[in-house]
């Protein structure tokens, strides 16, 4: 039967025995849009998302995860899933449709002395870290505490350790995935290895991932952390500096290079909230003594506004992150990468910051090299970068039209200077744009990954994400 659009409307639709069955199938919660629990099972990080599924199921395990797949199949809804709710194009719930919720997989089981961690699909990086870093150790994740562990490794994983570690599909051992059909599979490098190299960076499209095995990497619980805001008329000196240093930099220096504002964040003085600035937040992991010594030059460029740089907790970083990044507040964030951070491209990070409808937008300069991509062939396009560059929308009280074509006129204007590539997380907010971003996102690894998606997805099942399309095989 044709899903209506409205949320009630889908569920009026389905057989009322059906639905009755389905929920005694599971062990989990069948929330409908009538249940107390609806409007927080709909609710996403970005404030700009506003979507009313018609049912959504917040699963138990692997199996009501695969009998919520064959219900959507059955019933013809739409599927979306949702892990962290973190995903800033809002995939994670889909309009009429149905929710695989995966917020009560919580669980995270450290093996201290294998390295090894395994992780459930609704957990995100803070809840990992606060059970690997008593240990001294960690996976990689993305840069924000509150960012989901499966959106951000199945894209890729670039977080706070990436050139000394590489990135979260560089340390993924094994995942165990509920496909289209219903079936529960291994992928590893021993098993089903077609599947494991297509997850590692082809997000979503191949089936549900209910479990997940890293490596674990010595870092912390202490790191030098690097921290620093500068006048933006410093802007092209600190740019030119950073370029400097990120060139001969060691690989346990990893940062993050952001035109601009000081945000209303503790510790900063109330007088320097939402001035114009240049950031450079940053981790050293290795020994924080040596770390202080490597980060020196990038903290005295010229008199700072504020230096936070310090010897800090792992953690910090990340909860950092979710500060700046709050959940809410709406956000529009695109992506390119570069092989050089060429003179052209500084001019246009500088001169499209200023032109920004709302001061709360930022452009951001993330080195990658070092031991990004050192794992394993993987389908991550892009890990032979040396830096992606993300274009940050993000507003409160502002009309929504004017940023999100500031984004995409940032973006082209960086494509023209020889920018490619984008980065699976940050693929704006216009899902009609997915068909350009999956060009964009797996580049030439495509082919391949149709091929794949073909044997795993041929219905495509799997389509509210950066789609890849098994007639494409």
């Amino acid at each position: 039967m044709t899903a209506q659009k409205h949320p009630l409307g889908v569920v009026a639709s389905v057989a009322e025995d059906a639905l009755k069955e389905f929920d005694d199938d599971l062990r989990g919660d069948l929330i409908l849009p009538d249940s107390e629990e609806y409007e927080d099972a709909r609710n996403v990080w970005n404030g700009l998302i506003n979507k009313y599924p018609a049912i959504v199921v917040r699963v138990k395990g692997a199996t009501d995860v695969a009998t919520a797949i064959n219900f959507a199949r059955d019933n013809d809804l739409e599927l979306s899933i949702r892990g962290g709710a973190h995903h800033q194009a809002g995939s994670a719930v889909v309009e009429g449709g149905l929710v695989i919720d995966l917020e009560d997989l919580d669980s995270v089981h450290v093996d201290p002395e294998a390295q090894t961690v395994r992780v459930e699909p609704g957990t995100r990086a803070e809840d990992v870290h606060a059970e690997t870093q008593p240990h001294g150790l960690a996976i990689p994740t993305g840069s924000a505490g509150d960012v989901g562990i499966p959106g951000s490794t199945l894209g890729g994983g670039i977080g706070w350790m990436r050139r000394k570690h590489g990135l979260g599909v560089d340390a993924l051992r094994s995942v165990e995935v509920v496909t289209a059909h219903g079936e529960v599979v291994k992928a590893s490098p021993e098993t089903n290895e077609d599947l494991f190299w297509a997850v590692r960076g082809g997000g979503g499209n191949f089936g549900v991932v209910t479990s997940f095995e890293f490596e674990l990497y010595e870092i912390g619980p202490l790191v030098q952390g690097l921290g620093i805001f500068y006048p933006r008329d410093a802007v092209k000196d600190v740019f030119e500096t950073h370029r400097e240093v990120l060139a001969d930099a060691s690989e346990e220096l990893t940062t993050i290079l952001l035109d601009a504002h000081v945000p209303g964040l503790p510790p900063m003085p109330d007088e320097l909230i939402g001035k114009d600035a240049v950031c450079i937040l940053g981790c050293y992991a290795g020994d924080p003594e040596e770390g202080e010594k490597v980060i020196e030059p990038l903290r005295n460029v010229t008199e700072p506004l504020i230096d936070m740089s310090d010897v800090m907790p792992y953690e910090m970083l990340h909860d950092l992150g979710t500060q700046m990044y709050p959940w809410g507040r709406k956000y529009t964030h695109r992506s390119v990468f570069v092989d050089e951070m060429t003179d052209e491209i500084h001019d246009i990070i500088f001169e499209r910051k200023g032109e920004a409808p709302t001061p709360m937008a930022a452009i951001g300069v993330w080195p990658l090299g070092g031991n990004v991509g050192h794992g394993a062939d993987a389908a991550f396009a892009w890990d032979d970068k040396q830096y992606m560059i993300t274009i940050e929308g993000n507003w409160e009280d502002y009309q929504n039209q004017p940023t999100l074509d500031w984004a995409a006129e940032t973006e082209r204007q960086l494509r023209r200077a020889g920018s490619e590539g984008a980065y699976a997380g940050f693929t704006g907010v216009d899902e009609r744009d997915w068909e350009d971003w999956s060009k964009q996102v797996y580049g030439d690894n495509y082919g391949r990954l149709a091929e794949i998606k073909a044997e795993y997805d041929p219905g495509n099942v799997f389509s509210r994400n950066v789609n890849i399309d098994p007639s494409d095989s």
